[in-house]
This record gives structure tokens, sequence and C-alpha cells, in this order.
């Protein structure tokens, strides 16, 4: 496959071009107006084959073109989902657009870290997500911590090594080629929030980096890239029922984006994302517009809405998103302090994970554990939620929970 980073980006030029079949068009600011980078959806319910004819016709329209910067990249599949990724010019794109078999044509947009600035202070986090109210300094949490438990993180990569992981981490997959290392920093802050041992909700779980960034750029072929393989891993290994998928980072809406996490949803793989850091309805962003995925926004030590965190009605829950320490890269000691909704949506992601080993018979399916965070979390207390889900994680400390014969108590814990 090609790795599209390494392509010329495609102009504006046939921007006009709009099909019956509502092909959606997205500009973009591209350095070469010839060619540009695309994400072509398939049709909803087609067959194997139909699918198959469909790229070797788009291979041969691809391979007739003059020029070598016209050319096919990644390909996806995710349950009744197909996708690709491609350069056109003009003339490619009108080809292509007017087979029956495409429904929508998306530009290949770029990817940005939720993360804010980087400062000192304690995991104050932790302690909020085991409480109902505000500015408690213990973290209280059951000793299954969860164990036999996996995370996803499509991120910047993971420095496996930090202490924080007590060789629970593995580098799974690199979307974007390259050396398999954490240059930036990012993935690996916030696995330290999902599982570290110090900083981590989930302090047993197991990680999986699946890197979609270089050098802190990435773009949506790169993440649909990322979450094609987890999805595909974590069904291959039988994990639908004790992983989630953790996506810090967002662009512009994107349709091929949000199908593919509405895929993996059907699939039994649940998707957390980051609300964004932009002060804005987080509908105009991919991942946060999708519906099936959990749609984080962060709040500060008094509870009330982060300046930077998007808001609207697809914003899910909100957690701590502010001054949050966690594992750094500098060396397997090294810590650092972050703000943004990329720290808010590991504490969700741990949260699930944890909830996933203390009460697995009610956590099955992505409904079931979307249904238990919810009922769990407290209720009212955010401040200017601005539309959002006035809803705050916790942890359910010292809740009873029921289910048919069985009960578990949240109680049952040990202190951090």
């Amino acid at each position: 496959m090609i790795g599209l980073g390494k392509l010329a980006l495609l102009g504006s030029a046939i921007s006009s071009f709009v099909s019956a079949r509502s092909i959606i068009f997205q500009e973009a600011d591209n350095s070469n107006h010839n060619y540009r980078r695309y994400i072509v959806t398939l049709r909803d319910g087609l067959d194997a084959s139909a699918v198959e004819q469909h790229i070797q016709r788009a291979a041969g329209i691809h391979a007739r073109s003059s020029s070598p910067l016209v050319e096919m990249g990644r390909r996806w599949n995710i349950g009744s989902w197909n996708a690709y990724s491609c350069t056109m010019d003009g003339d490619t794109f009108t080809q292509i657009s007017s087979d029956d078999a495409v429904e929508l044509i998306e530009d290949n947009g770029t990817i940005s870290l939720m993360k804010h600035t980087v400062q000192t202070d304690a995991p104050w986090g932790l302690a909020d997500i085991s409480h109902r109210t505000a500015n408690n300094t213990d973290y209280v949490y059951d000793s299954n911590a969860g164990e036999g438990t996996y995370a996803y993180i499509l991120d910047t990569g993971l420095l496996t090594t930090h202490e924080e992981f007590e060789d629970r981490a593995c580098l799974g997959y690199n979307a974007v080629g390259g050396i398999f290392a954490d240059d930036v920093g990012h993935g690996t802050h916030v696995s330290g929030i999902i599982a570290g041992k110090n900083y981590g909700v989930a302090k047993k779980a197991k990680l999986v980096s699946v890197k979609i960034f270089a050098n802190a750029r990435s773009y949506t072929s790169d993440l649909l890239e990322g979450i094609h393989w987890a999805v595909r891993n974590i069904t291959a290994e039988n994990r639908q029922s004790v992983s989630v998928i953790n996506i810090s980072a967002g662009g512009d809406t994107r349709e091929a984006v949000n199908r593919a996490v509405e895929e993996a949803y059907k699939q039994g793989v649940l998707t957390i994302v980051a609300a964004g850091n932009y002060n804005e309805d987080a509908r105009n962003y991919s991942p946060a517009s999708a519906p099936s995925a959990v749609t984080v926004g962060s709040i500060g030590r008094d509870h009330t809405r982060s300046f930077f965190s998007d808001w609207g009605e697809l914003v899910d829950i909100f957690s701590p998103g502010e001054d949050i320490t966690s594992a750094w890269i500098k060396n397997n000691q090294d810590t650092a302090s972050l703000d943004g909704t990329s720290m808010a949506t590991p504490h969700v992601s741990g949260l699930i994970l944890y909830l996933k080993s203390v009460i697995p018979y009610r956590m099955k399916t992505p409904g079931d554990s979307v249904d238990v965070l919810r009922e769990l979390a407290t209720d009212g207390v955010v401040g200017d939620p601005k539309g959002s889900k006035n809803l705050l994680a916790f942890n359910g400390n010292g809740v009873v929970m029921f289910t048919g014969d069985l009960t578990k108590s949240l109680a049952n814990v040990d202190g951090m």
C-alpha cells in the first residue's frame, strides 16, 4: 500500500463537482493545484464482488493517468463499511465519482492532537473521578483495576519501557511508517492516564500502541488505517468485551471517519474520543461527531467546562482535562502535565476498562458499557456545559450494582 504522506496534495480546481448521489467534496488548503488526496467511501450493502469490481475499475482509471501522482492508496473494510484512499486529478475525480458504487468522496484532511500547554501539577483527575464532589485528594478504586482489559491508543506512539507501564505496554501497529517510537510524547502521556501505575485509572490494563502520527502530523487516511487495524486485531483476538479504542485527536468532520467508528461499534468495539479544544460545537469535528463514539469534554478542578473544551449535544460526558500529570518521553521516569480534551478522554477510556474488570457481566457490549458509564456519572454538576450532556465521569466508589442474582459492591477499594 502507498503511504499517502509521500504523495503531492491535490488542488482545488474540481471543487464544483457534486453528483446526484450526494457525493461530498470538501475543500483543503493544498500547495499543488493539480492533485488532491481523497477518501472514497463505497455504498453500504455492496457485496464483496461488487466492492472488488469497483476497486479494479478505480485502479484501472488511476493507472491510465499520465501522472505518477495519481495513485491508489490504502484500503479499509470494517463490517459493511468499505473505503479507500487515493490521489486524483480533475479527470480521475470525475470518473471515480460517477461510479455507482461510490457513496461519497471527502478530502483527506489533517488530524490534530487535542492538547494544550505543558504544566506541572499533581494528578488530581484520578481523585476527581472517584468522588461525587470536587477537591478531593484520594483516588479510591477496586483492586481489579482494569486487569484483563486492553486499551488501543491511536496516537503518536508509546514509550513502552517507561516505568509507569510495568511491562503491560506493547507496540501494535505503525500506520505512518518510520521508526515506531513516540517522538512527541502525547501518546505516552495519554497511555499513562489510562493505565499508568501511578497516574492511571485502570492500573492493571494492557496498552496497545497504534501510531497514526509522524512528528505530530497525521491525515484522515492515517486515522482510518489505525481504526481499521485496531478493530481487526480486537476482533481477531476476541477482545471486544474487554477493550476500548482511545482517540485523543481529531480533524474536520469526515463521514468516512464517523462511519468507521459506527461499524466498529457494530462489531462490538467501543471508541472513546476527544471532543476537541476549539471551544466550538463538537459536530464540526471527527471522530468527535461520530454518533456511536463516547465523546469526552474537559473540566477543571472546579467542575466547570474548560474554556477550550468543545461542547454541544454530541458531547456525552466530561472528565478532568486541566493540569493532568502523566508519563513523558525523555526517560523512563519522566513526567509532564498537560491540558486538553486529550487528557480528559483517557480518563474515560481507563474508567470503562476499570469497570469492565469490576463488573464484567454489566459491560459485555458497547451499549452495555455506555449505559453503565451514564448510570454511574454524576448528573448536573458541570458548570457551563453549553448544550452538552451534563454528566461527570465517576467510577462508582461506594455504589452497589445489581443484575439478576449478581451483585457487586464498588466500595471494595484500595487507596492511592
